[in-house]
């Protein structure tokens, strides 16, 4: 009785052994109770692919990989061997067998890519391998533009610091204050011309107005009077015409003589020739003129003075001396100048 419950406790532990390595290569991939077909390929690297990861076509699972290995080569590639549970899905010869992410937790599987080739793969044949790059590794190409423009972005903006100090040093910003204030200075005083120039339009904006209102009155004046103007202008064009058929040259030519025998004549009169030549050269006329002049007014004060020898009155028989008086003096000096005129006129 004793050996009785051994035996069937020993069985039961083989059977719990037994069912433990079906279930431990199952997880595997490897399915004892099932009759799937085994394909294989090579990667350079299975990105985190493990053993018992799916195998799925159009987001399906048709199998699982049962193992992982290096290749016979010895080139370093890993040979993935994947089992196909479902006895109707035929692979053509150019299918992919491609590891992408399965998850975002980053579990791998292998998609399988049917190519366009007539021809299907038998059990134990290699398929086409190819990776997919995971989110991380789109995360990383993403970022690595990024990071390229970020390093630009730093060496630029270093750039402008090490310009910035450059410019604030001592010895280069000694005329920055002053410019500043220039610049300040000149902001203002256009700031003031503008206002200004505001206030100006403002005041005057009737009379500018009504220098517009002529401008418009004007125009439309000119406009009015478009075919007066385009007689005047032929009139004007008439009168130059006439200025160009009047024989200039002829005129001209007699004007030139005319001054040619006025030159001559003045020159006789310089050189003496003619009475009126020798009246203008000769001094004798003007020393006698300047002669009867003062004997004349020798005379006049001999008349002035001493009356009696000119003049003689006798009243009663008795002789008497008398002056003249001063009217008959300027009467008398009259007559003696208008005389001395008289023979000057008839000389020349």
């Amino acid at each position: 009785m004793q050996k009785g419950r051994e035996i069937k406790i020993g069985i039961l532990v083989l059977l719990g052994g037994a069912v433990l390595v079906l279930g431990v290569n199952y997880l595997k991939g490897f399915n004892p109770l099932g009759g799937g077909r085994a394909f294989h390929a090579v990667y350079e690297n299975i990105d985190g692919l493990a053993v018992s990861n799916p195998v799925v076509v159009n987001g399906f699972q048709v199998g699982q990989v049962a193992s992982i290995g290096f290749a016979s080569s010895g080139s370093g590639d890993l040979l993935v061997t994947f089992i196909i549970e479902q006895p109707n899905l035929r692979l053509s010869k150019d299918s992919k067998a491609r590891i992408y992410s399965n998850d975002l937790f980053g579990t791998k599987a292998i998609e399988l890519l049917a190519g366009r080739s007539l021809e299907f793969a038998e059990v134990g044949d290699t398929l086409q391998s190819e990776i997919e790059m995971g989110i991380t590794e789109a995360v990383k190409m993403e970022l690595i533009p990024l990071r390229q423009k970020t390093d630009q972005l730093i060496a630029g903006v270093d750039e402008i610091l090490i310009n910035l100090q450059t410019v604030f040093e001592d010895s280069a910003t000694q005329g920055l204050p002053q410019a500043f204030e220039s610049i300040q200075r000149t902001m203002q005083n256009l700031e003031n011309t503008s206002a200004t120039l505001d206030l100006t339009v403002s005041e005057n904006r009737s009379a500018l107005k009504g220098i517009v209102d002529n401008m418009e009155e004007l125009t439309g004046f000119v406009n009015t009077q478009q075919g007066a103007l385009s007689n005047a202008l032929g009139n004007f064009s008439q009168i130059s015409d006439s200025l160009a058929d009047l024989q200039l040259s002829t005129t001209l030519r007699k004007a030139d003589a005319s001054i040619t025998e006025l030159n001559r004549l003045l020159e006789g009169l310089n050189n003496g020739e003619g009475s009126l030549g020798k009246l203008l050269q000769d001094d004798t006329l003007h020393n006698g003129l300047l002669a009867t002049n003062k004997e004349v007014q020798n005379l006049i004060n001999d008349l002035y003075l001493n009356p009696q020898r000119y003049v003689r009155v006798s009243v009663f028989g008795r002789k008497e001396n008398r002056r003249m008086s001063e009217k008959e003096l300027e009467r008398l000096q009259r007559l003696i100048q208008n005389e001395l005129e008289g023979r000057a006129e008839d000389e020349d």
